[in-house]
């Protein structure tokens, strides 16, 4: 045997590990003689339950969790109470009924560490409430959910679909080209201008959100288990997630200014413009103010990163499974080529009759579930919840896995069926158990522009080109299934684009 060598910091960590152990476990059994909701009787000091959804895969122990403790159950991840909510009747008495109470966020250690309760998505309380009221009505006098932002999107689409068609029907990745052109909508939005594509700048700073994005799902872990952060090197990508958090606010900071520079009280048209207004009135007003500079960071950040990520990946998706269900891609060409036609773009104005379409892309994202876990919450004070206590300090998971694969609510939820969406008479369902942007006062800020947005990319791409496998391969979705980050996303695949004739 080799002897064991530690060198001196490896001790304290060491002593405090053991410590925290041995809390953990005196702590855990006082916490269970309260009024908790129901969960495993036994849990490991320091590593909680932890093995009980040790899986690729999280949503499937988390379905035989809650099939034997219920709709509202707890965990220990580490020495963090974690209370699962499950199934839509409790999502809505929890986030719409009780939205006030649990519409905050908790203490975690990254969330802390980078957002320091700043921006729209990590921040809580007063300061969330003024951003997001400020950020929904200035989205939607910029056209968020309107017509008029479909013509900067149609722009977008154009300019994807030469990219596809210079790919001469030869396999390519979707992925590398789609991000950067829906970056494009929402800098049209936030800045009032477009990226530059051959900026290394600009490339740089989306490599650093699409980065972040991919990480936190890894780094994530520090949130429960903070001592990692000690450990040498980068394992769970902490330090190079700060690093980009600072090139993108740096980035953001200097638009800033120029936005400034060029200021202009009557030619408010972007989202940057609206905010340097919005400061100038409360500081004439000589209100104490949270509308900053580093809010605003935060804020842009946050646009980006639920702008980009979530729609890039529900359309890769969407390609994935037109590729493995042709049947599928079939039926929707027929429908955009019998009521759009091939000369023109599809628009928002003939979403009524893309019936096909729309319950297709609603049914990935139900099928899919890009977010299966909500973003945490937590309550400002402790709450009695369905004859249960839950402390102030716990940490609030949303399944929406329970929600969209309820087989209560479906029927047969593990099969992949757009006409679940279709009513008899032919037009597009929309239950109130469809809530892939969540529900209550936490409901994506972003919505009705990734609604535009799937609807304009998806139906443009299949009325251009017939998508394909590479040629002399057969693809099928559990091929490429399995990438759980912040987002459910498909493993990486190559597709071929096939023009259509207009004919």
């Amino acid at each position: 045997m080799f002897p064991l060598v530690l060198d001196e910091w490896y001790l304290p960590l060491i002593m405090t590990i053991l410590a925290i152990s041995l809390l953990s476990l005196c702590v855990g059994r006082g916490q269970d003689r309260r009024n908790l909701p129901p969960g495993p009787r036994v849990w490991i000091p320091l590593i909680g339950n932890v093995l009980e959804f040790a899986e690729e895969d999280t949503r499937k122990p988390l379905r035989r969790l809650r099939k034997k403790y219920g709709n509202v159950y707890r965990l220990y991840v580490g020495t963090r109470l974690c209370v699962l909510i499950c199934g839509y009747k409790a999502f809505k008495e929890a986030f719409i009924s009780r939205g006030d109470e649990f519409s905050y966020r908790p203490h975690m250690f990254i969330t802390d560490k980078i957002c320091q309760n700043k921006g729209i998505v990590c921040s809580t309380g007063d300061i969330w409430k003024k951003h997001r009221k400020f950020a929904l009505i200035t989205l939607r006098n910029f056209g968020m959910g309107k017509s008029i932002l479909e013509k900067r999107i149609h722009t977008e689409v154009s300019v994807l679909l030469s990219s596809v068609n210079k790919q001469n029907r030869q396999p390519f990745h979707l992925s590398a080209i789609l991000s950067m052109n829906l970056s494009n909508v929402i800098a049209a939005i936030v800045f009032g201008r477009h990226f530059n594509r051959d900026d290394p700048r600009v490339v740089q700073i989306l490599a650093a959100v699409n980065e972040n994005n991919i990480n936190l799902g890894s780094n994530c872990v520090m949130n429960f288990y903070p001592l990692l952060r000690h450990l040498p090197g980068d394992l769970f990508k902490m330090k190079r997630c700060l690093k980009n958090v600072d090139l993108i606010e740096e980035y953001i900071n200097e638009i800033y200014y120029k936005v400034l520079e060029e200021y202009d009280e009557s030619k408010v048209e972007d989202f940057i413009s609206a905010y340097i207004k919005e400061m100038k009135d409360q500081k004439g007003k000589n209100e104490t103010t949270t509308f900053t500079l580093d809010q605003l960071c935060k804020t842009v950040t946050d646009l980006f990163a639920a702008g980009t990520e979530a729609i890039t990946v529900t359309i890769l998706w969407s390609m994935l499974y037109l590729i493995c269900k042709p049947e599928a891609q079939d039926r929707m060409f027929s429908e955009i080529r019998n009521t759009v036609g091939l000369e023109r773009l599809p628009s928002v104005q003939d979403k009524r009759d893309l019936v096909y379409t729309e319950a297709f892309i609603m049914e990935i994202m139900r099928h899919v579930q890009i977010g299966y876990l909500g973003f945490p919450h937590s309550v400002p004070h402790d709450v009695v919840f369905q004859g249960y206590t839950i402390p102030k300090d716990a940490i609030i998971l949303p399944d929406m896995d329970s929600v969209l694969s309820d087989p209560d609510v479906w029927g047969d939820p593990e099969l992949f069926r757009p006409e679940r969406f279709i009513s008899k008479e032919g037009t597009v369902l929309q239950p109130d158990e469809f809530i892939p942007f969540f529900a209550g006062k936490r409901r994506c800020l972003g919505e009705s522009l990734a609604k535009m947005e799937l609807l304009l990319y998806v139906s443009a791409l299949v009325q251009r080109f017939q998508i394909l496998p590479p040629e002399g391969m057969t693809m099928s979705i559990e091929e490429y299934d399995g990438v759980f980050g912040l987002h459910h996303a498909p493993k990486p695949f190559k597709m071929r684009a096939v023009p259509r004739s207009v004919s």
